[in-house]
């Protein structure tokens, strides 16, 4: 029994030890990091490479390098298969008209280099882009692992949840596509990040605000859809304080915020000014003759109150890419300029119902959380063309079973919870950092599905993807927050004395981690 009882406390005493030093931020948050790029790239690669299909999008995103799709034999243009392999485009293919500018180019351009380096024929791959965006997981992963505080099970079970929404179908699919939807779903992961560590040490915020500012302008570059996203993303800013050297006052500590609001601001008003011309008409056309007039009872009374003739209702349900699409119409030049969302919030206002009912719609299209319509597997996979992967699908699943409808009022029941606990938890910093984030999520959420509803009108699974990513998002920080942010916390100089020199902590610094 003394022997047993000698070697349990050995035992119970080597995994305290474990425990305090992978608990330190310097191990833990690498180690997260390094795991959850691997486990990212061993969940896109592992039996063949997934990606998502081209649904017509992909040429505008692609032109942008200068590159066109090489078909496989046996490959489709759309729909069906991903094209990885893209090719030099002829001169004549790729014009200022037909590309569609922002931060989207980003990730392919900084993939052309390592395609070449790993062999991969053509201009550029895009397996080589999923590498990367697997290496920026990894990057966030770590980043947002060292914020975390409390015992290390409860912090490892945290890092789990959130690769459980990252590495999602609806949301890794992405990596390996030509869409811009991929810049705005790494930029809302890394400015997620980066917010978390707006409630540590002074160079802790500082280093957090320059991740959550970088990935800012990448989400609202990414495409026109992800602008309105700045609102919550600014307000965010507009709360927090960076207390860095003589800024450190109570005003002068909103100085590096509000410049980094200004820089996002900037970033959004460029992707305002320079989207392409053609998608500004085309987007309202769809929420007129798709979102109000798709399941109206009398289209060609909406059509009339719209200002267009009556006979217009014969488009309705008809999307502007169809061989009977309303801008064909001879009578088109003379009623384009009421095709403006001016004209469509008048009407939406008049009729509450109409809007109510485009909403509800949206609420499935939120559930249903990825296209149907869109394969995942290149050709060579030997798979039916359109086969979806379902490696690991536990959040889609969620939402499915769920609903759209539920699961966004769990948000924002989460977002009000987290608005009470924001204002009683004045002195804990750390958690109001994880709480203003969630909240900010919300906003998100929000703003997208109103978007993607009355903003466009088609493809609204596709277009929600930033708030069904936002909301699983923000499910993982309301656990951080009440897992992983302890009242029992040391002092911020304390903590920043640590992160200067944390080769010096002693044994009972290290235990001191893994404790709540």
């Amino acid at each position: 029994m003394r022997i047993s009882g000698v070697w349990g406390c050995r035992a119970a005493g080597t995994s305290a030890r474990l425990a305090g030093s992978f608990g330190r931020w310097w191990v833990f948050g690498p180690l997260v990091g390094l795991a959850a790029a691997v486990a990212m790239a061993v969940r896109i690669f592992h039996n063949g490479p997934i990606g998502m299909a081209d649904n017509g999008d992909g040429p505008s995103r692609m032109c942008a390098l200068d590159t066109s799709v090489h078909l496989d034999k046996g490959s489709a243009w759309w729909f069906h298969y991903a094209n990885f392999r893209y090719d030099q485009a002829s001169p004549e293919a790729c014009t200022s008209a037909n590309t569609y500018p922002g931060s989207g180019k980003w990730m392919p351009m900084l993939a052309r280099p390592l395609s070449h380096l790993l062999g991969y024929p053509g201009a550029i791959d895009l397996r080589a882009q999923a590498l990367l965006w697997c290496a920026l997981v990894g990057v966030a992963f770590g980043v947002f692992a060292i914020a975390l505080r409390g015992r290390l099970l409860l912090r490892l079970l945290v890092c789990a949840a959130l690769f459980l929404v990252v590495g999602d179908s609806v949301v890794a699919g992405y990596a390996a596509s030509p869409f811009s939807e991929l810049a705005g779903l790494t930029g809302l992961l890394l400015a997620t990040a980066g917010a978390v560590h707006l409630g540590g040490s002074p160079r802790a915020r500082l280093g957090g605000l320059l991740l959550f500012t970088v990935g800012s302008v990448t989400l609202v570059g990414s495409k026109m859809q992800a602008l309105t996203m700045a609102v919550p993303l600014l307000a965010l800013l507009l709360f927090s304080e960076v207390p860095v050297g003589r800024l450190a006052g109570r005003f002068s500590a909103r100085v590096l915020p509000l410049a980094a609001a200004v820089v996002i601001g900037a970033a959004g008003t460029h992707t305002l000014l320079f989207q392409m011309e053609a998608f500004k008409e085309i987007n309202r056309t769809e929420v007129i003759f798709v979102g109000i007039m798709g399941k109206s009872p009398d289209p060609a009374k909406d059509a009339v109150e719209l200002g267009l003739p009556a006979d217009f209702g014969q488009y309705a349900g008809l999307n502007w890419w169809g061989e009977k699409a309303p801008q064909k119409d001879p009578r088109w030049p003379e009623v384009r300029d009421r095709i403006t969302y001016t004209n469509i919030g008048t009407y939406l206002a008049k009729h509450p119902g109409v809007a109510l009912r485009i909403a509800d719609g949206g609420l499935d299209d939120f559930a249903a959380s990825r296209p149907d319509n869109l394969g995942s597997y290149p050709v060579s996979a030997g798979k039916p063309a359109g086969t979806q992967e379902h490696r690991l699908a536990l959040y889609t699943g969620f939402l499915r079973t769920l609903g759209g409808g539920w699961v966004l009022g769990l948000q924002f029941t989460l977002v009000v919870a987290g608005a009470w606990w924001l204002r009683r938890s004045p002195d804990h910093p750390r958690r109001r950092a994880f709480l203003a984030m969630m909240i900010c999520l919300g906003g998100a959420t929000l703003t997208q599905f109103v978007t993607a509803m009355y903003g466009e009108a088609i493809e609204n699974t596709k277009h929600l993807i930033f708030g069904i990513f936002a909301t699983g998002l923000a499910f993982v920080l309301a656990a951080a927050a009440v897992l992983c942010t302890p009242a029992a916390v040391r002092s911020t100089a304390e903590e920043e004395a640590e992160e200067d020199a944390p080769a010096t902590s002693g044994r009972a610094a290290l235990a001191g981690l893994a404790k709540p």
